[in-house]
């Protein structure tokens, strides 16, 4: 990681959801405007100087990896979300990443932060990088005061938690938006808690580079079509704040809203922009998170399709990939263990994939698909058949003893 951390002085909002910025190095210089030399590339972290902070009030930074400044992705990183103290609060049952710092150094993910891989999509790409930290998954612009129960020593009690993921978010784009004025091409994307506002997000990309090729892709997420379920979780988060800031999205109705509403209001709006999912057929983590929210008894399957198909019945720029497995995640450094045939083979441990070079549904490569939808190429939709048997692009290596 570079020492040098980048700051940014805000002054009055001059667009319908973005903080103007000025953009400022704690060393005096300034974000430039040419890549650098391979040796040079590294994650450098951002310090938005103005942005509210973290859930828990400690400073908001994100990530850039300087790399061809014609072709940017921003990623929206999974984390998890609270919306009520006892999942919030620290010393509760949280399920949620509340910080973003240093230790959140992507160095050394796999994924598509993997740019030392010839096959990366996004290996020559400037990469920027936005931690979750709020516990609302970048659909937050509220600070509500939550009651606490006693529990793990602590006694019932009340805490503030800065539900602030859409400026934090705002911040780090606006930093974007000025350090790269003229792009090409720019993918976003977003796995997990991430995935689930990125229709919003490509929706005010695409608006502030009108001269760009803006493509999108969403990991996970794709199965949380509870309807009213959702209503009090839009409500702790101020969701309905953040749709009202953005130009387009202001008539959206939060009473009832899903976050299908937010793929097809964004398909509505940009009919040249094709939408993407991935997602495992029997995802564990959202079914987790599907109880939580009150879904006595989760059915992933049964809601992916539900979910499917309402977005397909108002818009036709939707495309989706629906994978074998009950796993969460495939972009940002996820691996498939694979057993061993016999004990020498690999010395008796399992092979490690990383999924996004590795994993295959129904014969088609995942990284073809999504090398595809990076750069705006058509692609079909793919669905497994067998939703439990692995299958991968990857053979064992010749067997020795």
């Amino acid at each position: 990681m570079q020492a040098v951390i980048l700051g940014i002085v805000s002054s009055p909002c001059s667009r319908q959801c973005g903080l103007r910025a000025k953009i400022v190095s704690r060393q005096g210089g300034t974000m430039p405007s040419q890549p650098l030399p391979s040796f040079r590339r590294r994650w450098r972290n951002v310090l938005p100087a103005a942005a509210p902070g973290c859930s828990q009030g400690t400073p908001y930074s994100f990530w850039a990896k300087e790399g061809d400044p014609k072709k940017l992705a921003v990623i929206f990183a999974g984390g998890g979300a609270c919306w009520t103290g006892e999942n919030c609060a620290l010393h509760c049952r949280p399920h949620y990443r509340a910080f973003a710092g240093l230790e959140l150094d992507p160095t050394n993910l796999g994924g598509v932060f993997d740019t030392d891989n010839a096959e990366n999509p996004l290996a020559d790409y400037t990469l920027v990088y936005l931690p979750t930290a709020n516990g609302d998954v970048f659909l937050g612009d509220a600070t509500p005061v939550y009651d606490t129960p006693a529990m793990n020593g602590h006694l019932e009690g009340k805490i503030t938690i800065l539900h602030k993921g859409f400026d934090n978010a705002m911040l780090a784009l606006d930093w974007m938006f000025k350090s790269y004025p003229q792009p090409d091409t720019v993918a976003v994307m977003g796995w997990s808690a991430g995935a689930l506002a990125s229709p919003l997000f490509t929706h005010i990309v695409a608006q502030h580079y009108p001269g760009a090729r803006i493509t999108h892709f969403a990991d996970g997420g794709g199965a949380y079509h509870l309807s009213e379920k959702l209503a009090p979780l839009f409500k702790s988060w101020g969701t309905e704040n953040v749709l009202k800031r953005v130009e387009g999205f202001k008539d959206v109705p939060i009473d009832g809203l899903t976050i299908e509403d937010l793929y097809i209001r964004a398909a509505e709006l940009h009919p040249g922009i094709v939408f993407h999912q991935y997602n495992e057929r029997h995802d564990a983590v959202q079914a987790m998170f599907m109880q939580l929210i009150g879904e006595r008894k989760p059915d992933v399957p049964a809601k992916l399709d539900q979910a499917h198909a309402y977005i397909r019945a108002k818009v036709s720029n939707f495309r989706t990939y629906t994978s074998w497995g009950h796993d969460e995640g495939i972009i940002g450094g996820y691996y498939d263990a694979v057993l061993a045939k016999n004990a020498l083979d690999n010395r008796g441990r399992p092979h490690a994939l990383d999924r996004l070079y590795t994993r295959q549904t129904s014969g088609v490569r995942f990284l073809d698909w999504f090398a595809a939808v990076v750069i705006g190429k058509p692609v079909e939709d793919v669905a497994c058949v067998d939703s439990e048997s692995p299958e991968h692009h990857w053979t064992r290596p010749a067997f020795s003893q």
